[in-house]
Parts: C-alpha cells; sequence; structure tokens
C-alpha cells in the first residue's frame, strides 16, 4: 500500500489493501434502505413513501442502495480476481454467497412457509412451486417469488423479493471471470476500451449482452458492477478530495429528475462511496459487529411479510422499527455461526485444490 502524506490529495489507488475503510458500514446501511424502502410497498403505503418526492421520481431507495452494493461488488471482487487468482476468486464468491443463501431458502420453506400457509401441510410440500423455490438456492435463474397459500392475501405476495439481485451479481461474477481468464484485466488500458464498449452497447442492446441481458431488469445493477470494476482498474487516477466530493453531491442532487440523470447520478454517488469509504471517520464495524449486511438483506423481506400478516393495520414506520430489530437479530446469527465459518473454509479449500 502506497503511503498517504498530509500535503498530497491522496489517490484512490493508495488505499490498495488497506483494510481500514467503511465499506462494511456501508454495506449495513444499503441494506437498511432496502428494508426501509420495502417497508411502504408491503404495508400498502408504497405512494406515500416521503422519499419518493426526493427522488423525483428518478430512481428510489431501495435501488439507490442496491446500486451501491453492485458497484462496491464489482471493485472488490474485481482486486480479488487480480490479487488472489481465479481459484481463490471463485472460492471466495461461493462461500459468500451460498451458505446463507441455501439456509435461507430452506428456513422459507421449512419453517416460514409450513407455518403461514393457508393450505394443508401435506398439501403444500406435495405443490411444485413448493419445489420450484428450492432453485432459488443455486442463484443460477432468475428467481421464483411466491410459496403456495404464503402471503397471498397481503399488498405484496411475494415471499422474498429482494432475492431478485443474487442472479444478478452471480452472472457479473462469472462474466468478470471470463474476462479476468482472457488476462483483460491485466491492462488497464484495454480493459478501459473493452468496459466502455460494453457499456455503450448495452444502453440500446441490453438484451444481447450473454447471461446478464436475459432479463431487462437486471440492467442498472449490472451498470453498477461495471462503474465499481472500472473504479478499480483506474483507481490510481481518482483522487479522493473533498472539493470532489461536494462536487459530487451537487450533481447527484441536480441529477434528480432530469433526462441525463442515467448518465450523471451514477458515477457521482459511486464517487461519494468510495469517498466515504476511506476518507471519513472510520468505524471499524467488522471488529465490533462483523458483517451482518448479507443477512440482513436476505431476510429483510421475509420477516417484514410475516409483520404484515401478524399486524395488518400497523404501518410503514412500525414495520421498519420491528423488523430492524428481528432481521438485525437473524443477520448477526447467521454472520457468526454461518458466514463467517463458511469463509474460514477457504484456506482449507484453496489447500485441498493445490494437493489435487
Amino acid at each position: 500500500m502506497t503511503s498517504v502524506t498530509a500535503d498530497a490529495v491522496p489517490m484512490l489507488g493508495d488505499y490498495d489493501g488497506n483494510r481500514q475503510n467503511n465499506f462494511t458500514a456501508l454495506r449495513i446501511l444499503f441494506a437498511w434502505c432496502v428494508l426501509f424502502g420495502h417497508s411502504f410497498p408491503i404495508t400498502g403505503y408504497g405512494k406515500l413513501n416521503p422519499l419518493s418526492e426526493f427522488f423525483e421520481k428518478s430512481t428510489w431507495l431501495g435501488e439507490v442502495a442496491v446500486s451501491g452494493f453492485f458497484a462496491i461488488s464489482g471493485y472488490l471482487v474485481a482486486a480479488s480476481f487480480v490479487r488472489r487468482g481465479m481459484i481463490d476468486y471463485c472460492i471466495s464468491r461461493i462461500l459468500r454467497i451460498y451458505p446463507a443463501l441455501i439456509v435461507c431458502v430452506l428456513l422459507t420453506i421449512v419453517l416460514l412457509g409450513s407455518s403461514l400457509t393457508t393450505m394443508e401441510q401435506s398439501a403444500y410440500f406435495a405443490h411444485p412451486r413448493t419445489w420450484n423455490y428450492l432453485w432459488n438456492a443455486t442463484a443460477l435463474f432468475p428467481m421464483s417469488f411466491d410459496l403456495p397459500g404464503v402471503f397471498q392475501t397481503l399488498p405484496r405476495s411475494g415471499v422474498n423479493g429482494s432475492l431478485w439481485t443474487l442472479p444478478v451479481e452471480l452472472s457479473c461474477y462469472i462474466l468478470l471471470m471470463v474476462a479476468g481468464a482472457t488476462g483483460l484485466l491485466r491492462w488497464r488500458t484495454l480493459a478501459n476500451l473493452a468496459g466502455l464498449a460494453l457499456l455503450l452497447f448495452s444502453i440500446n442492446y441490453f438484451t444481447d449482452v450473454p447471461l446478464v441481458g436475459r432479463v431487462p431488469r437486471w440492467a442498472e445493477p449490472c451498470v453498477y458492477f461495471l462503474l465499481g470494476v472500472g473504479v478499480y482498474l483506474n483507481r490510481d487516477s481518482i483522487p479522493l478530495s473533498l472539493p470532489l466530493a461536494i462536487v459530487a453531491v451537487c450533481l447527484a442532487y441536480a441529477a434528480l429528475g432530469e433526462p441525463w440523470f442515467p448518465y450523471v447520478f451514477p458515477p457521482a454517488f459511486i464517487y461519494l462511496i468510495f469517498f466515504i469509504a476511506y476518507r471519513s471517520v472510520y468505524l471499524d464495524i467488522d471488529r465490533w459487529l462483523g458483517d451482518p449486511s448479507y443477512g440482513i438483506y436476505i431476510y429483510a423481506w421475509p420477516i417484514q411479510q410475516t409483520l404484515v400478516l401478524l399486524f395488518p393495520d400497523e404501518g410503514p414506520y412500525f414495520n421498519t422499527a420491528i423488523a430492524t430489530v428481528v432481521v438485525a437479530t437473524l443477520a448477526m446469527l447467521s454472520w457468526h455461526f454461518l458466514e463467517k465459518p463458511a469463509l474460514g473454509l477457504k484456506r482449507r479449500w484453496l489447500h485441498a485444490v493445490s494437493e489435487g
């Protein structure tokens, strides 16, 4: 890691390998923002979201949060591939996504679904949609959102609407792996040209992009992931200064409601993410909490739906408050007893691969 002097404006590349960053805090914040944003449509108060006027129909809170997730992910996984190679990259991605996802899907089917379904237990477990939901644990296909007889009378019937982003993320990982396998990530100029070409192509022909183009809705998170990769590749040329951060805030705000929003807001927002990650006060969340962001994200929707079923007359703020407590508890348990131990298997798996 290059040292940063007090007089010089630090470049993003100066923080290479620096673990004293606020990415975990940002991911937790983004995960909670998705929870809060979803509380309005889930409770049937979608049009009363207090932030809808602020965003002037250009976007909404949950979309901004998911975009932030993908920008951070693109940056960090590109760094992972470049520094550690393909085998480490693949093992790390598998251990990060699948253990928690598989457990979440199984708990949703066996515990939540069977307890809340309006069908007989035998009919519920015999229903093809129940078994089809198991495919969500692979994250290889667009997600199934319904379980038979579960949440069917609520404003939103989906059992876990947040899972739609996981196949997008996995597809981005695979495309990055292919790009890395060709050696493209080693040549910044060539990688930049390829990324720019892909970005321009995607504007009009996203559905023709391999793997990710199968679902038009995936376009926005894919763009943020690509921009995150681009930030990593160009990290040595990106200054992290307070004046630029202020300009980014102004540009992001000015873009709201404007036709040029898709071209200005993403880079401004992404710049703010990395400025906050490295130049704001270090919170050391990993030491005190670990990283419950993934658990918050995947457990929030079903818990919020359950609360609507139990307290149908309560609004979004009640839903947010109670769900935050319950989901944070589940996410902490998931991190400390499942996700963190699973990530600890990486060294053993790498050793087994090298021995094999």
